[in-house]
């Protein structure tokens, strides 16, 4: 049954922690939250929702969530646990990941998390190579570098002829990521679903109230499961600890690339500076053999004594 706006906004004063009692709604960019709007059983029209604004071509119909959990080939090999990872009535494979901060080699680290749900694949029925559709989906709080850039929020990728793009080595392979900072509508003019959803991607932190924009809009539930203040003590604190962890790790990245940036400046200055030394070295040698051979010096000994090779003092 639809909530109206004042049941939504009622305050839970029970439960809410004083030290956080501005927040109204959580931050979906944070893992917890994500994962308890779209990855929680009894959410999949959710989940199907999202996956639509991303992917409107798929024509998903139905969906089932799977086990996010990927264990390597041996007992001791390197586990993988998904945000989100689903199966539609079709057989496509969608896996979702949600990034706050950016990491180290995160286009390669997509291409890896790939591997799991083919390798599974083939380990079932009879063991042909003919995959099923399977989609990457990475949902990113920052945007990608390098040759990969472009102007769009939504960038799908597959493994294509690099001298004619037209053709594909596979058609059932697919990388796709959503960069969120480029995502710059104003909530008045969003026009369709995907751009409220991912408005609510970036934003839903933030919010106070649910923007006029957003009612009658099939969206109820996303904002009923995102209400802090109807959350228990328990969950509220479950929320934080994620939230302020994501925070600190952000923060420490920030630190680190910021520390980095220095020491390249540090160390470019000093290269400049010995550059800049090296430099007048070698004018002062030039200068010194000039005389030398002005001198009658033999150009062997020049050389050995400033050090400047025979072709230049040949040409002095």
């Amino acid at each position: 049954m639809k909530k109206s706006e004042e049941e939504i906004s009622a305050p839970a004063a029970s439960v809410i922690n004083p030290n956080d009692e501005d927040i109204r709604f959580i931050d979906l960019r944070v893992d917890y939250a994500f994962k308890r709007v779209f990855a929680t059983p009894g959410n999949e029209e959710l989940l199907k929702m999202l996956i639509d604004s991303i992917l409107p071509d798929l024509h998903v119909r139905t969906l089932t969530l799977g086990n996010q959990e990927n264990m390597g080939d041996s007992p001791d090999g390197k586990k993988t646990v998904f945000d989100i990872r689903a199966t539609t009535g079709d057989g496509e494979t969608v896996v979702i990941e949600m990034q706050l901060a950016e990491k180290k080699n995160f286009n390669d680290r997509l291409v890896y998390y790939s591997t799991y749900p083919i390798r599974e694949q083939v380990r079932g029925g009879d063991r042909k190579y003919q995959l099923t559709p399977l989609y990457i989906i990475a949902i990113m709080d920052f945007c990608m570098g390098g040759g990969r850039t472009t102007d769009s929020v939504i960038n799908t990728f597959c493994l294509r002829n690099d001298s004619d793009i037209s053709k594909t080595l596979t058609d059932n392979v697919h990388f796709v990521t959503v960069e969120l900072p480029k995502f710059r509508k104003e909530v008045s003019d969003l026009n369709s679903l995907a751009d409220r959803m991912i408005w609510l991607l970036r934003n839903m932190g933030s919010l106070k109230s649910i923007p006029e924009e957003f009612h009658d809009k099939g969206l109820e539930k996303l904002f009923d499961i995102s209400n802090f203040t109807a959350m228990t003590y328990e969950e509220q604190m479950d929320y934080l600890a994620k939230f302020h962890a994501e925070l600190d790790r952000a923060a420490e990245l920030e630190a680190a690339i910021d520390k980095g940036n220095e020491l390249g400046r540090t160390v470019g200055r000093e290269e400049g500076r010995e550059e800049g030394r090296e430099e007048g070295r070698k004018e002062k040698a030039i200068e010194d053999a000039t005389k030398l051979k002005a001198a009658g010096v033999s150009l062997d000994i020049i050389s050995q004594c400033t050090g400047v090779p025979m072709d230049i003092l040949e040409s002095l």
